[in-house]
């Protein structure tokens, strides 16, 4: 939300919050705010030496937005095997 709340602001020149609206400042907070935190969550990971494991959950929160993983990662299905949940 650092991040977001001052491109939203500042460039898109809306007022708001996710809270009390108005609905254009919620959709433009969560389309900025999506590859954002993908990114921020790849290179935080890779730092802590955790790569793979968070360039899988990124392709996942990708997906569910309708993105092929396939299209990111060419070995995204065979590689879950090894992302399984607890």
């Amino acid at each position: 939300m650092v991040v977001v709340r001052p491109a939203v602001t500042d460039v898109l020149k809306l007022e708001g919050s996710m809270r009390d609206g108005p609905w254009s400042y919620r959709i433009c907070s969560l389309v900025i705010m999506t590859p954002i935190y993908a990114t921020l969550l790849v290179c935080v990971g890779t730092v802590f030496g955790r790569h793979a494991y968070f360039r899988h959950f990124s392709v996942k929160m990708w997906s569910r937005f309708g993105v092929p993983p396939e299209l990111m990662d060419k070995n995204f299905h065979k590689n879950a095997k090894n992302f399984k949940k607890w």
